[in-house]
């Protein structure tokens, strides 16, 4: 990926875009369906900010045993959009001033800016989700999506193989970079909430 100052820059960037979105969602609409077919909007929001939370820790030195515990249980409490939003700042503060730094992961030790690349990632594909699921447009940042896709797509068949990008989407010849990185994830950019079809 980019190198490690540009990609807590980056981070910042799909958070801040991220920040937006949240903000929009109403209390009305979380249990609303997603693209991720697993979670509704407040699932996705738990999803999105307990991921955020390990982040902070991790990066000032905890291990993944002692942080654990602290994230059992539903994480938003009656609060969802605040606790994700805050997260989501955690989250990128951690990552500018830990950017040297090794984190321990599940896989074992590793770099702080291999993290933080994979975060921005998951904050900017989970964007698209969830601008989706509460039926608002969203353009993504091309510079993350570019620096995603340079990185993975030499990894593509073994990440597919452990089924961590979602089914094969096929694109057209053209298609614009959203599109592509979308479907890189097994997304289609046309996706629409089940019923809203022809409406």
């Amino acid at each position: 990926m980019e190198s490690v100052s540009e990609l807590h820059e980056l981070h910042r960037r799909a958070g801040d875009l991220l920040i937006e979105t949240v903000e929009q969602v109403r209390e009305d609409q979380l249990h609303r369906p997603t693209p991720c077919t697993e979670w509704d909007i407040r699932g996705l929001l738990h999803h999105i900010a307990w991921s955020n939370l390990w982040v902070a820790p991790l990066v000032d030195g905890e291990t993944l045993a002692a942080v654990a515990p602290r994230l059992e249980g539903d994480v938003l409490g009656d609060d969802p959009v605040g606790v994700t939003l805050r997260s989501i700042e955690e989250c990128s503060d951690a990552f500018e001033r830990g950017r040297d730094r090794t984190v321990q992961l599940s896989r074992g030790p590793a770099p702080a800016a291999e993290y933080c690349g994979e975060r921005m990632n998951d904050l900017t594909v989970h964007n698209w989700d969830l601008a989706g699921g509460i039926g608002v447009a969203v353009k993504l940042a091309r510079e993350c999506m570019e620096t995603v896709l340079e990185s993975f797509r030499p990894i593509e068949a073994d990440l597919r193989a452990r089924g961590e990008l979602g089914p094969i989407v096929e694109v057209t010849r053209g298609a614009d970079l959203q599109t592509r990185y979308l479907a890189f994830f097994g997304r289609r950019a046309d996706w629409r909430p089940p019923g809203s079809e022809g409406t």
